[in-house]
């Protein structure tokens, strides 16, 4: 099989071939067989944990029938079927912990603990996007923590621990390392993985800066699950310009061949930019996914924050349409069997509100405050300094101002 792109292939059409981009592996369940008994054995133990809160209040059929509810809210009609298999676990969605584990099953009792009529527990999120580095060498021209880039360094190491702990002890299942380059802080994420629980997915979100194969492994051994590999065009290019660094796809791809070869989960994460959005952009982009053998590609519409703030960039209704399109016809059509999971965000929060504010995800800065998402930042208390309770209170008070803030069930 061949093993580099050439140049008259449609991922580098237009520019030379710089970057060697080989075929690696489809970490995608083909088998329509295999994809049945599995949809078959998360059906048994989601019902097996659903008994666990039947009461006098809530039957089994009840239970049964407010998750599908649930599901047809954020899905519509049309099961998703499509499932990852990497390193012995599965994931259908970027944002749930792989199957079988600890964090699934803590994750599942979260949402399920959402449809019972009197929750014994508190409603809380279960996914936190953690910041933990002003440093950055790229100039991106989409950067949401612009104004904070390379500023002086806020959090020590034992403070991410703090955090990290903080976090776990209040049902944290999931746990997003970004930035500015949270790779420029490797050993730092180590030494936080090796003292967190076995009980929360941790990932990494990366420029593919520092990436290295050495650091690839470290992060595995010590406990990351995946990476989420920021890649903004298929064209060499055109994502050097928009990352104002001249290697940026070099490094993009490289950390997608390492972080593969580790045995991690592989994301490719694209902000999908008004001069992006065609039919044909979008097609090229999953070719190329597709042949990274990645296990999801993330869209990630433009906001007027950070280096963009002031600036028109939300994208129009005729571009919404096109990437809602995309997000079906990837995931449904079975054409596109083995091709990567699209997760495309606004998809879910236009059918029913959004999903952060403390709902079931926030976002802590570089300095540890408390935010509604990246995207909407206005403090609301400090993780160092404040109670945690009282700073997730305040996200679900304020909500989400750009999509109506989903009800928590």
């Amino acid at each position: 099989m061949e093993s580099t792109l050439t140049k008259h292939t449609p991922a580098n059409e237009g520019y030379p071939a710089t970057t060697h981009i080989p075929y690696l592996p489809s970490t995608i369940v083909v088998s329509s067989i295999r994809r049945k008994l599995l949809a078959t054995r998360f059906r048994i133990q989601d019902i097996s944990l659903l008994m666990k809160h039947v009461s006098k209040a809530d039957s089994l059929p009840k239970l049964i029938k407010k998750a599908r509810a649930l599901r047809q809210l954020f899905y519509g009609t049309k099961s998703i079927r499509k499932v990852a298999q990497v390193d012995g676990r599965y994931y259908w969605t970027h944002h749930c912990p792989g199957w079988p584990s600890v964090a699934y099953k803590d994750f599942m009792h979260n949402e399920i603990n959402r449809l019972v009529t009197h929750p014994q527990v508190p409603i809380h999120p279960y996914i936190a996007f953690f910041a933990i580095t002003k440093k950055c060498p790229l100039g991106c021209e989409h950067c949401f923590e612009w104004d904070n880039l390379n500023k002086r360094e806020k959090l020590s190491l034992s403070a991410i621990m703090q955090i990290v702990h903080t976090l776990q002890d209040k049902g944290i299942t999931q746990v997003l390392f970004s930035g500015g380059e949270p790779m420029l802080r490797v050993h730092d994420i180590v030494e936080v993985l090796k003292m967190a629980r076995p009980v929360t997915d941790f990932w990494v979100f990366t420029s593919g800066y520092n990436f290295t194969a050495q650091n690839a492994r470290l992060l595995k051994e010590a406990g990351l699950t995946g990476v989420s590999v920021s890649l903004d065009h298929y064209l060499e290019q055109e994502h050097n310009t928009f990352r104002n660094l001249a290697n940026a796809y070099q490094l993009a791809i490289n950390a997608v061949v390492e972080a593969h070869k580790a045995g991690l989960v592989v994301s490719l994460a694209l902000c999908a930019t008004k001069a992006f959005v065609t039919e044909e952009n979008l097609m090229q982009y999953a070719r190329l996914a597709k042949r990274l053998g990645v296990a999801f590609v993330q869209l990630l519409e433009p906001r007027a924050v950070g280096h963009y703030i002031g600036k028109e960039v939300e994208l129009n209704p005729d571009q919404i349409q096109l990437l809602t399109s995309f997000y079906e016809k990837l995931n449904l059509d079975p054409a596109y069997a083995d091709w990567p999971i699209v997760v495309f965000h606004g998809y879910h929060q236009r059918k029913a509100g959004c999903t952060g504010a403390g709902n079931r995800f926030l976002y802590i800065d570089t300095d540890g405050d408390l935010h509604a998402c990246p995207f909407c930042q206005k403090k609301s208390g400090n993780l160092l300094t404040n109670s945690y309770e009282e700073g997730v209170n305040c996200l679900k008070a304020r909500g989400c101002h750009v999509f109506a803030t989903a009800n928590p069930q």
